[in-house]
């Protein structure tokens, strides 16, 4: 879980440029074929996890990481495919969870594992019901899947006010493929049942797994928080919504009854909206630098640096580096070179992590304005002026040894051609 900037709701200003995308190369890509969470009995365990390559490379294997290894007896990778990895008993009252990192050269793929505690209690699931009066959409055509309407819904109970979020709110936000508009000039969603893909399979009556279906709350200073469905299923019928989602052994049962608008929306094929170089300037910020531990489960630490203006989050310049160490131990530090870690695959959605990399910026709204991993944004009066992910390239930093440390970046963005943006900046973290 992680704070977010608060864009979701207005769409700001931005006029997004569109460039054309370079050649292709076909590389590796692995791709797990079972669940992705899993939860077990306190007994000892058997857990097989499969998955498939595409375009493998002759003599390379896959290799396995294990969070928290007390939780493991053993691990066999030898039959390409699948990899059986026996739980122990879990011996203590409380419920334990770990994490299989399956890798196969810079692609990896990651399973969480939840164990229930000896005392036989099963891992607690609380049922929420939440009436929403609110619901905001836009609808995205056919820009996913050719012939799928694309529609991205948000359900809230009065969180939203004259466009401003308020604090202390809930929201519910969903990714949906179906049936294209029948009326362009009068959007409605489909009727049917739509359920959760966490695989992302395209398919017509489907909740996506793109990064913003998820529960997202909104704590009493304003700031933005967002954690992923585990599960999801939403039913529509004509004015009538009813969300079934499983947040962290929540299930919350949500409705929505009543007349709504969706907004229609055209996509650019980039987020940057960069016509020049930039140098970015943020003398005027304020700097912090945090540590989310495993926060995109990949087994490394997350270490976050975020340049914020001292005039807030809707005037001035906005910047963040998310990186990735080399291990889960925040002893290690922060220092050191990080070079981008690339996507998995060829629409920019799934970050290929890895150790030593930063996450470059990827679009969670489709229209750019709300990302997330390695970001620059600048606002005027709180309409988006500039926007750029740090697509490749290079973030570095040093221990001046006095206390401050000094952090260069030297990246692009996500244009054709590409525009450089770089940071050269001392101080206090």
């Amino acid at each position: 879980m992680k704070n977010f900037l608060l864009c979701f709701v207005a769409v700001c200003a931005v006029v997004l440029s569109s460039c054309e995308g370079a050649e292709t190369v076909v590389e590796p890509k692995l791709e797990l074929t079972s669940k992705a969470n899993i939860r077990l009995s306190a007994d000892s365990n058997e857990v097989v996890i499969t998955y498939t390559i595409a375009n493998p490379i002759a003599d390379e294997v896959v290799s396995v990481d294990l969070v928290n290894d007390a939780m493991f007896e053993s691990v066999d990778s030898s039959q390409y495919g699948a990899v059986s990895v026996v739980v122990t008993e879990n011996l203590s009252e409380d419920v334990r969870e770990g994490a299989i990192i399956v890798k196969y050269l810079s692609e990896s793929l990651t399973v969480k594992v939840e164990q229930e505690g000896n005392s036989g209690a099963v891992i607690p699931v609380e049922r929420v019901e939440i009436t929403a009066t609110q619901l905001i959409g836009t609808y995205y055509g056919d820009y996913l899947a050719e012939g799928l309407g694309h529609y991205w819904i948000i359900l809230s109970n009065g969180g939203i006010v004259d466009g401003e979020v308020l604090p202390n709110t809930e929201f519910f936000r969903f990714d949906i493929l179906g049936p294209l508009a029948a009326d362009i000039e009068a959007i409605k969603v489909p009727d049917g049942k739509y359920t959760y893909d966490f695989y992302n399979n395209f398919k017509e009556y489907t909740i996506l797994n793109l990064g913003n279906s998820d529960y997202t709350y909104v704590d009493d200073a304003g700031e933005g928080w967002a954690i992923n469905f585990d599960s999801a299923e939403l039913i529509v019928e004509g004015n009538r919504f009813e969300l079934v989602a499983l947040v962290e052994n929540k299930e919350f049962h949500v409705s929505f009854e009543g007349d709504y608008t969706i907004g229609n929306t055209t996509i650019s094929d980039s987020i940057s909206n960069l016509t020049s170089d930039l140098e970015i300037d943020v003398s005027n910020c304020d700097v912090t630098l945090n540590s989310y531990g495993d926060y995109w489960l990949c087994g490394y630490c997350n270490w976050v640096v975020e340049f914020i203006s001292k005039k807030g989050l809707t005037n001035g310049v906005y910047l963040v580096l998310d990186l990735l160490g080399t291990t889960l131990d925040t002893s290690s530090g922060f220092v050191g070179t990080y070079t981008s870690a690339g996507f998995e695959d060829e629409e920019h959605r799934t970050p290929n992590f890895g150790p030593g990399v930063f996450v470059p910026g990827v679009r969670i709204s489709d229209d750019g304005v709300y990302m997330q991993g390695s970001l620059y944004q600048r606002y005027d009066n709180g309409k988006g002026i500039e926007q750029a992910p740090l697509h490749d390239g290079t973030i570095t930093i040093s221990d001046n040894g006095d206390g401050t440390y000094r952090i260069l970046v030297d990246a692009i963005d996500d244009c054709t051609p590409a525009h450089k943006i770089t940071l050269d900046w001392s101080g206090v973290l």
